[in-house]
């Protein structure tokens, strides 16, 4: 079963010099980090939406406050904006009473310029007389709307409310301004981390392991089961693929699978006068010809030095002789290495019998290969 599994993940997805877990690992860490993005956006949306409710409540207070504390109508007087007979501009008791209730800031703006507020600068004094922003300016005194949104003061984050100031005829002659820390909503966030967004990236990184630890061990399996030099299966596994096909015979009556034993003809003489790397790229090459002209489900293996097996499943006795004996052919017609050497090989044929056991098999399929030495090499031998 593992050399199954191994042999699937191996055949399918780390042929490919392992492009195929580089994009796994490329895109697992992409949608983790656009998931991650998307929830801490969604998050973020949602503080906003909590904040800007309490940012509206605390400025309707902020308003009912300033008609508690001066009763009568909003009026600018020479210059100054006066709430009922009260003179609102450097009047700051109730902005600071309300900032000390609420831990909020608070402005009062006559047309777009502060005339009371809590906000102070980095010497402590408090900012009057300076503007609020043009974006602010264009919906709340000339749209006649409310406005909310986040804004840098002072180098921190607030969530800040702006509404109109009417006098008793209509006419907008400045603004109400509260503000509202955004870290004071920062459990709500570090919550959404702890209880959510924590627990995927420990899934997404969990999954990303095992992935790894998956493609690692088939690779650690097939190169068990690989022959380095050729890259074709070794031995170990074409004896596991026989035994494979014996169990189907056995389960199927109908069941046929023949295999083919292929030795190259005097391969010493090819070492011997032109060295070992020569044979390699000999075996090298010969290995791909076999390849290219084989079915899928036929299994190519290193049975030892020059000799290779070649199993052929759902394969009767006379099809796998032409197939062969096709492969002979191409072999004696191939030009090899770069010496451009002429080789041939010898192949002995056998299919699966009824009476037979694994060594039976393997015996008479040698002795069939031994049968076509005899007769002058570079011929098909079926026994």
């Amino acid at each position: 079963m593992k050399y199954r599994l191994a042999g699937y993940i191996v055949h399918n997805f780390l042929s490919s010099k392992s492009k195929f877990i580089l994009f796994f690992i490329g895109l697992s860490i992409f949608l983790a980090l656009l998931v991650g993005w998307i929830s801490a956006r969604c998050i973020y949306h949602q503080v906003l939406e909590v904040a800007t409710f309490h940012v509206k409540k605390d400025l309707n207070m902020f308003e009912v406050l300033l008609n508690l504390k001066y009763p009568g109508e909003w009026q600018v007087l020479n210059g100054r904006l006066y709430k009922g007979k009260v003179l609102i501009n450097n009047n700051f008791e109730v902005v600071d009473f309300f900032e000390k209730a609420t831990g909020n800031t608070a402005t009062v703006f006559l047309n777009d310029t502060r005339v009371t507020t809590t906000i102070r600068n980095e010497l402590g004094a408090r900012i009057i007389g300076t503007k609020v922003s043009p974006p602010v300016a264009q919906r709340v005194l000339q749209q006649g709307k409310e406005y909310y949104g986040i804004a840098d003061i002072l180098g921190e984050k607030y969530i800040t409310a702006y509404k109109p100031i009417k006098d008793f005829s209509g006419k907008i002659i400045g603004m109400l301004y509260i503000g509202i820390p955004l870290k004071r909503f920062s459990s709500i966030k570090h919550k959404f981390y702890q209880n959510i967004l924590v627990p995927y990236v420990g899934i997404i990184i969990l999954f990303i392991f095992n992935g790894l630890l998956m493609f690692f061990w088939a690779r650690a399996v097939s190169l068990s089961i690989t022959d380095p030099l050729t890259k074709v299966y070794n031995r170990r596994y074409i004896l596991y693929k026989i035994k494979q096909e014996i169990l189907k015979k056995q389960t199927q009556k109908d069941y046929e699978f023949s295999a083919i034993l292929i030795d190259v003809d005097d391969f010493k003489k090819i070492n011997d006068t032109y060295g070992h790397a020569e044979g390699d790229k000999v075996l090298k090459e010969l290995t791909e010809i076999i390849k290219q002209r084989v079915r899928n489900q036929d299994i190519l293996s290193r049975w030892g030095g020059e000799e290779f097996i070649l199993v052929c499943p759902e394969t009767p006795l006379e099809k796998a002789k032409i197939l062969a004996d096709h492969l002979r052919k191409l072999i004696e017609k191939y030009n090899f290495g770069e010496k451009k050497l002429k080789i041939t090989a010898s192949f002995g044929v056998t299919s699966w019998k009824d009476e037979d056991t694994l060594d039976s098999f393997l015996n008479r399929l040698d002795k069939a290969l031994y049968q076509g030495k005899i007769k002058g090499k570079n011929c098909v031998v079926i026994f």
